[in-house]
């Protein structure tokens, strides 16, 4: 194991992921706390009513490490489920309610929701919400506003395979903020710096990753030019939303760290 250290950024506030150490959650938490300032709790699989979800008794443990070592939070609400039908959308819908509830006592400032009307999008997925399943969303998310501290904690991220513009009704429509996850972007073959000024005024919180063969790599994969796009114009913008280098391994977010470190000395340079 590496020698734990705080990994900062100069004038941007990043975080790490539950997973970048593989083990269960608690384990894990304890060493993650020495690596980063906030950390993201992924609770990707809920399972049937809720069953796979992380315990009680456990968030209260986790709650403790976190308040010792000083850390914030936020959370990945469950993925496994989505808005094909009434049924799959009750299920699903009852199931993110779950998982806010049991993660209340920790205070994230931010849950991450996925919005997806099928599961498993195939490759060349890219349609737009229809009417109905925009009504269906809508409702969906009217029920689990209540559960939230404040509807603004709630952050629909952009997907792969999605068009740019498939959240941009909801988020019009509801007081809900957006998860800009710039390695999906990436991963579309599209600019992410076009985006930022665009989504900016509802950005809550970033996902950042790179590509090596599948996404959520290290980004000292990627190319110079490619990672400075969308850093430098942050530095500009005097960026303030956390950024969470979604990788899950440790060696890939040490070396994402170190990857926009570089990235800060070529742009003190340039300025």
């Amino acid at each position: 194991m590496k020698t734990p250290h705080k990994c900062r950024v100069p004038g941007l506030n990043i975080g790490c992921t539950s997973f970048i150490i593989p083990d269960y959650y608690v384990p894990a938490i304890r060493e993650c706390v020495h690596y980063a300032d906030d950390v993201a709790l992924l609770l990707l699989e809920a399972g049937e009513c809720g069953k796979e979800l992380i315990t009680p008794a456990e968030i209260r443990e986790l709650a403790g490490i976190a308040a010792d070592a000083g850390v914030t939070w936020n959370v990945h609400l469950p993925t496994d489920g989505s808005f094909a039908t009434e049924e799959s959308s009750r299920r699903y819908t009852e199931n993110i309610i779950r998982a806010i509830d049991l993660t209340r006592e920790l205070e994230p400032h931010t849950w991450v929701m996925h919005v997806v009307t099928d599961h498993i999008p195939g490759p060349d997925m890219r349609p737009h919400l229809t009417e109905r399943e925009t009504e269906r969303i809508l409702r969906s998310l009217e029920q689990i506003t209540p559960h939230l501290p404040a509807p603004e904690c709630l952050a629909l991220e952009n997907l792969e395979r999605h068009p740019t513009d498939y959240l941009d009704k909801l988020v019009a429509a509801t007081p809900h903020s957006r998860c800009f996850d710039i390695g999906h972007v990436w991963k579309e073959g599209l600019r992410p710096e076009k985006l930022l000024p665009l989504w900016l005024p509802d950005i809550r919180m970033c996902h950042l990753h790179g590509l090596e063969k599948r996404d959520h790599k290290s980004l000292h994969h990627m190319p110079a030019a490619t990672l400075d796009a969308i850093l430098h114009p942050m530095w500009d913008l005097h960026f303030s939303p956390l950024i969470t280098l979604e990788v899950f391994s440790l060696d890939d977010f040490l070396n994402s760290h170190q990857a926009m470190l570089e990235s800060h000395e070529r742009y003190i340079t340039k300025h």
